[in-house]
């Protein structure tokens, strides 16, 4: 056991600190650095411990200060909200090392931990998190998939459309919303999550603009918008995400995406070919998707409270596309094993489930 200590100059003076287990095994780990499970401990309450996940910069990154720009800049998104993954903040932490004898500076990110499974994953029918926990809301949304897609689209899209309208409220856009980056909670909540890239578009600094470089592309090659496609960070809005919205309402209504090849031609498409519109059988959400994917910016929905409300509206009728065929072609990622292998999961944990009540309150807060 090899417990760390973070506690920056912001932290000392709320009171708080943030610990956990390097020699323990990380929860996941990217390009930026490894996640650990950790704890907010607030020291003005007598030691009240919060669960959350320590993202330990790696060092290579720590060397470069336009990477660590990002870093602070994706942390410094702290926004309460159901819908979205809270961030607690970016630690510079003064640390021992003892190879080198000397005092060295990490960094770490802090943020909400997270037990769940992400969209991406019941596409393949996984409802249980990393750590064999069922997650009730994504065994619910997963038979949706299955029986009524258009109830499935309007039961993920409230959840994500509600913290992208609490992002778009706070000036930024995500810019790289796909179904990696949307969450399904122990809690029931479906939240928006990854605001690496995420821009704010009413007081761009000389700094993010250096970060984002026109011509360059950030984001999803599946889902961006035309503006986005082609680099042109001042035309990147609202809309912007409106889009990417659209394109992924596309993907869970056909259960594939409307353009494939390379990312340069994928690229393209966005830019000038027709969304295939005639895939979708729901004249309601067809037209939904349509106004949502426009080439031109002005003739997208404004903001995501439009298309929330047209969503409300759609007319949910079996005979509209509710029940559309599961075909391999349709129903891309939805194995017939999964289904069986499902069944078979929740006959082993149903004795974990009965008999380990006490433990599942303590997974509850605890990141898959």
């Amino acid at each position: 056991m090899n417990i760390i200590r973070i506690q920056g100059d912001a932290e000392k003076r709320m009171g708080v600190y943030y610990e956990y287990d390097r020699d323990s095994a990380p929860i996941g780990e990217g390009g930026m650095g490894r996640i650990f499970q950790g704890f907010r401990v607030d020291e003005m309450s007598g030691g009240f411990r919060i669960p959350v996940a320590i993202k330990e910069i790696h060092e290579h990154i720590s060397r470069d200060p336009q990477l660590i720009e990002r870093a602070m800049r994706e942390a410094s998104i702290q926004i309460e909200h159901e819908n979205l993954l809270r961030m607690y903040g970016f630690v510079p932490n003064v640390e021992y090392d003892p190879l080198h004898n000397t005092n060295i500076m990490r960094y770490y990110m802090i943020m909400e931990r997270l037990v769940g499974v992400n969209l991406d994953q019941i596409f393949k029918g996984m409802i249980y998190d990393r750590s064999n926990m069922l997650i009730p809301l994504a065994q619910e949304l997963y038979q949706l998939y299955a029986s009524d897609r258009v109830e499935f689209i309007i039961r993920i899209m409230k959840g994500v459309l509600a913290g992208i309208m609490a992002l778009h409220e706070r000036g930024y856009i995500h810019r790289d919303i796909d179904p990696s980056n949307i969450m399904i909670t122990i809690d029931n909540k479906v939240k928006l999550i990854d605001f690496g890239v995420c821009k704010h578009i009413e007081a761009i600094s000389v700094q993010e603009k250096s970060l984002t470089q026109a011509g360059s592309f950030i984001g999803k090659v599946n889902y961006a918008a035309p503006e986005l496609a082609l680099g042109d960070v001042s035309h990147q809005n609202r809309t912007t995400d409106i889009y990417a919205l659209g394109i992924l309402m596309y993907q869970l209504m056909v259960g594939r995406l409307p353009f494939v090849g390379t990312n340069q031609e994928v690229l393209s498409a966005h830019v000038s070919k027709k969304m295939p519109l005639g895939d979708i059988a729901n004249k309601d959400l067809r037209r939904i998707i349509e106004k949502a994917t426009q080439k031109r910016q002005e003739k997208r929905y404004a903001s995501a409270a439009e298309l929330i409300v047209d969503l409300e509206h759609i007319k949910r009728t079996n005979s509209s596309g509710g029940n559309i065929s599961h075909s391999s072609s349709s129903f891309t990622g939805i194995q017939a094993e999964s289904e069986s292998s499902t069944v078979v999961s929740v006959l082993i944990w149903l004795g974990v489930i009965i008999g380990g009540l006490a433990t599942g309150v303590l997974l509850k807060f605890l990141l898959g």
